[in-house]
């Protein structure tokens, strides 16, 4: 007996495996009218095929003579795995057997009896159908997936000055604290507030004030490491987060060259 993996039309990558030396007319024949289907010469020339080009669906015999079609199916939900794919894999065999049960429901789909061999159509016809609405879903995943995390960046960041906000400093500040707990060191939370915003605000207006404040964070930016955290926490009001080699360099008179670098003369 060999090893099939047929796709219906609607599939993209149908592919036919058969064992070395086996042959697949009856399966050929059965799955005449699916188009675009590929027949592999054993597992291994199949898995390759499939690591680059995805099935929808996959019809492996329980032997295909270089690996058992339970191991067949387990690489293919690897392949799966890797390439954000999913394949609906069929095993044909003489009787169910206690490996396969093992497996049913996770790397296996469907099994169809040899005695039964008629159905395997119908089966590869559901098969193709489920494949291509998880295909979707996961598509879909994905977009949402990237879509969330694009809104947490924006989240994360102040449209005005292109820094990261308060919530960016509080998640700074966590994983800096996690940093030291497990290498040591000491972590630095400074608050640089602009004194003359009110004023400037006041006397001329928002474009005006929020000059000012794009000044002070370049500034800012001039003065610290490139690995120190810095985010526009509140209104006229920066937070840094600095990470030291000990306590001893997390002083006021350390960071004094900070606040003399950004203080603004009128």
């Amino acid at each position: 007996m060999g090893l099939i993996v047929s796709t219906f039309a609607m599939f993209h990558h149908p592919l036919v495996i058969v064992k070395s030396g086996g042959s697949a007319v009856a399966y050929e024949d059965l799955l005449a009218k699916y188009s675009n289907r590929q027949v592999c010469e054993g597992a291994v020339d199949a898995l390759q095929v499939l690591e680059t080009k995805p099935a929808d669906v996959v019809i492996a015999e329980l032997d295909v003579g270089d690996m058992s079609g339970v191991d067949v199916a387990e690489a293919i939900r690897d392949i799966d795995a890797e390439n954000g794919h999913y394949t609906f894999v069929v095993l044909v065999g003489d009787a169910l057997t206690d490996e396969v049960r093992e497996v049913f429901g996770d790397a296996v789909d469907a099994f169809v009896a040899t005695a039964d061999i008629e159905n395997l159509p119908a089966v590869t016809r559901g098969g193709a159908r489920v494949a291509e609405r998880i295909n979707q879903l996961v598509k879909e995943n994905t977009s949402l997936i990237a879509r969330a995390a694009e809104l947490e960046r924006g989240q994360l960041l102040d449209p005005l000055t292109g820094l990261g906000n308060k919530r960016m400093a509080q998640q700074a500040l966590v994983d800096a604290i996690r940093q030291i707990e497990s290498r040591g060191g000491a972590v630095c939370f400074l608050l640089i507030s602009v004194a003359n915003y009110e004023e400037v605000l006041a006397a001329y207006d928002e474009t005006i004030a929020g000059e000012l404040i794009i000044a002070v964070a370049e500034r800012i930016h001039g003065l610290v490491r490139p690995m120190d955290v810095v985010t526009y926490f509140d209104t006229a009001q920066f937070a840094l987060v600095l990470v030291q080699p000990s306590i001893t360099q997390c002083t006021a008179e350390c960071y004094e060259r900070i606040f003399d670098g950004v203080r603004l003369k009128s």
